[in-house]
């Protein structure tokens, strides 16, 4: 039976947090093919999308060559898209207008994301969509933000030819972005802030002149949090005794419990996979990498050999910027002092302990003769008893 519980210290545990470091921009990431593509969650607590589309070709660059730093509207307000992906759409075959639809898993929230349209150069896209009602979305429901382009960002990015300066142009009557055609360029940029909850997005793409293509991005504001896990220790009142015969090891715990986050009803958030958003161990802290704003829970989950002191579900509000979560308490036995060595075991162990001679090296030839002189004395030793 336990006769003590300390709460340890807060250098006790890897599992207490360092400093957090800033979160990676909340971009979205794509994948599928045949007319058929998944958006991958911006950030957990966003919703993911299918995207439907006609247009060919499509492309998922990784976007190494073309991206918006820092420098532009947009990646001013979501950071730099620096080698994070986005989805690349043409007209069709016939380069005959395209229609693509993006639908939400679930209906955004009215705020704090965006998407960007890009390569609006010899082509236009006119815009559409439904909010969470199923309503048609107006232009104020878009919120547009204005124009741009990234070729005129520093460092400039390496798919673009040119510092072009071309930009688009909205219509907000016709809900339509259409570029200046003025001949095949890069970067030329829209982009918008939604202040609607939008249940789906469609953009139907035209060719003016050129080669139509055009780039979509989805960006959502992404926090990291940090949530501690506080080792209690425990300890047992027989001498010698293991603490870890009754509960495990501290140094065990990171592998043993997780931190799970759940939205505000208590349902897991799940990424792209559908499976649990789980924290993950950034240095030595337990941390959710993406979070979008808004009102969650964690949960704590662990074994039998860690219990949990305290309550397993906390509340966490994530607002406008990196957050410490809730902290938790979990019962953990200190590493076993290791038991000093005696008697012939103490012999082995120092034995064990000393440095090999050396064999080879530029002091080889010193350690033999050594050894040789020393033969050679004990030999004339016993010649002298023997006489």
């Amino acid at each position: 039976m336990r006769i003590g519980i300390i709460a340890a210290a807060a250098t006790a545990a890897v599992l207490v947090p360092s400093a957090a470091s800033a979160a990676e921009p909340g971009y979205a990431a794509w994948s599928g093919g045949g007319g058929e593509y998944r958006m991958a969650a911006p950030a957990a607590g966003f919703p993911a999308a299918d995207l439907t589309t006609d247009g060919s070709p499509v492309t998922t660059p990784s976007g190494k060559s073309i991206w918006m730093g820092e420098g532009t509207p947009f990646g001013a307000a979501y950071g730099s898209s620096r080698d994070l992906g986005y989805i690349g759409i043409g007209t069709t075959s016939g380069n005959l207008p395209s229609t693509t639809t993006l639908t939400f898993d679930s209906p955004t929230p009215a705020a704090n994301w965006a998407f960007a349209l890009g390569d609006i150069d010899v082509d236009m896209v006119q815009i559409s969509g439904t909010d969470a009602g199923g309503n048609l979305l107006s232009a104020a429901d878009l919120g547009y933000e204005g124009s741009f382009n990234l070729c005129q960002n520093s460092p400039r990015p390496s798919g673009c030819a040119s510092a072009a300066t071309d930009q688009p142009t909205w219509n907000a009557g016709t809900m339509t972005l259409t570029g200046q055609n003025n001949g095949d360029t890069t970067g030329p940029t829209g982009w918008f802030q939604p202040t609607a909850s939008v249940a789906s997005l469609t953009f139907t793409f035209s060719r003016m002149s050129g080669i139509p293509m055009y780039q979509l991005w989805i960006a959502a504001e992404a926090y990291e949090v940090v949530t501690e896990i506080e080792p209690v220790l425990v300890t047992e009142p027989e001498p010698g005794a293991d603490p870890g015969d009754v509960v495990g090891h501290c140094d065990d715990m990171a592998g043993e419990v997780s931190l799970e986050l759940l939205d505000a009803n208590g349902d897991p958030v799940t990424d792209e996979n559908g499976d649990p958003v789980v924290a993950e161990m950034i240095d030595g802290a337990f941390t959710f990498p993406k979070v979008f704003p808004g009102s969650y829970q964690v949960r704590i989950v662990t074994d039998e050999h860690f219990p949990v002191d305290g309550a397993t579900v906390q509340d966490l509000e994530v607002t406008d910027g990196d957050t410490t979560g809730p902290a938790f308490s979990v019962e953990c036995a200190p590493e076993p002092p290791q038991a000093e060595p005696t008697g012939n075991d103490k012999s082995d162990a120092e034995d064990d302990a000393r440095p090999a001679l050396p064999i080879t090296g530029p002091g080889a030839g010193l350690w033999i003769a050594a050894l040789l002189a020393i033969a050679g004395g004990a030999l004339a030793l016993r010649r002298a008893r023997r006489l």
